[in-house]
C-alpha cells in the first residue's frame, strides 16, 4: 500500500502554481499528509547586494515574500486541520526543489507546469520537466489549464 506522509509543493504564487497548491491541499487533507509549500526566490546579483549595503533600497522595495492571499489561504486550511508549512529559500528553483525533496524526504511532489511544447519549451526550458526526470519519487504535474474537477474552489 502506498503511504503518503510528506507532500512537497513548490509555488511562485502564479496562476499555474495556484492550481498545484489546490491539488496539494486537497490531497494532503484526504490522505492526512503534511504539505510543505516551497517558495524559491532568485539569487540576488552582486550589484543589488552592493547597492543595498550602501543604503539603496532593493528593487521594487518588496521584502514580503509570501503573498497576503497565500498566507490567508494557508491559515484557513490549517484551521480546517491541514498539516502544512511554508519554506522560503533563495537559489536556483531546479536545484532547491531537488535538494529539498531529498533532504526533507518527500513522498510526492506536486507542481504546476505551463504545458508548453515545441519551440517555446526549447527556448524557455522547463523546470517542471527537469525536476520530473531528476527525482525518484512520484511527481504530479498540474497544467495551467487543467480542469478543476478534482479540486474545490478555495477563492
Amino acid at each position: 500500500m502506498i503511504q503518503l506522509s510528506k507532500i512537497l509543493c513548490p509555488t511562485d504564487y502564479s496562476k499555474t502554481s495556484d492550481k498545484a497548491v489546490r491539488y496539494a491541499i486537497e490531497l494532503g487533507r484526504k490522505v492526512g499528509a503534511h504539505v510543505r509549500f516551497l517558495h524559491i526566490m532568485q539569487p540576488e546579483n552582486i550589484a543589488e547586494k552592493t547597492a543595498y549595503s550602501y543604503g539603496v533600497s532593493k528593487k521594487g522595495g518588496k521584502t514580503e515574500v509570501v503573498s497576503e492571499e497565500f498566507r490567508r489561504l494557508l491559515m484557513e486550511e490549517k484551521k480546517k486541520g491541514l498539516s502544512a508549512d511554508i519554506l522560503i529559500l533563495r537559489g536556483n528553483p531546479y536545484d532547491e526543489i531537488i535538494e529539498q525533496s531529498n533532504t526533507w524526504g518527500a513522498d510526492l511532489l506536486i507542481m504546476g507546469s505551463h504545458g508548453r511544447s515545441g519551440l517555446t519549451r526549447i527556448l524557455m526550458g522547463s523546470v517542471a520537466e527537469a525536476v520530473f526526470h531528476a527525482l525518484d519519487i512520484p511527481v504530479l504535474l498540474v497544467k495551467q489549464n487543467a480542469a478543476d474537477k478534482a479540486v474545490q474552489d478555495y477563492s
